[in-house]
């Protein structure tokens, strides 16, 4: 925005100075000599057309170089912020992985616990004996010898 400003200002002042008239200008219109005062401002209006064009183009050029270097800047900020989301999201990924592999394996060790408890109960009760019916020991006995 400043950048236009101070380019309509060059453009401005230039305008102006194409306007402005030389001393010699001044003083043969002072001394009623109209073609000689004509001669010189047109004189004048070309040196200062020349001068003001000189000094647009210097002032567009400048004002092309700043956006060409805040282009790259906004270029620059822009991949910068596409490498800091993506380190996000794989810091996000990492995290949730390293969170579910934890969940995991604490549940394994619960498993592991509980089994280990299961083996230790059942260690830890005395043997049991059914006792069975003699008639049915029996042809439990008959039907495995075949």
């Amino acid at each position: 925005m400043l950048k236009r400003h101070l380019l309509l200002a060059s453009i401005l002042a230039g305008t102006f100075a194409v306007t402005a008239c030389s001393q010699q200008t001044e003083e043969q219109a002072d001394a009623g000599n109209v073609e000689a005062a004509a001669e010189a401002a047109g004189d004048d209006i070309a040196a200062n057309t020349e001068q003001a064009a000189a000094e647009a183009e210097v002032a567009a050029q400048d004002t092309g170089a700043e956006i060409a270097d805040g282009a790259k800047t906004a270029g620059a900020v822009a991949a910068g912020a596409v490498v800091n989301t993506g380190e996000a999201i794989a810091d996000g990924t990492n995290k949730a992985v390293e969170g579910t592999a934890d969940a995991v394996a604490k549940g394994a060790s619960a498993v592991a616990d509980g089994a280990s408890n299961v083996a230790a109960d059942a260690a830890a009760k005395p043997a049991t004996d059914l006792k069975a019916d003699p008639a049915v020991k029996e042809a439990v006995s008959e039907d495995q010898k075949y």
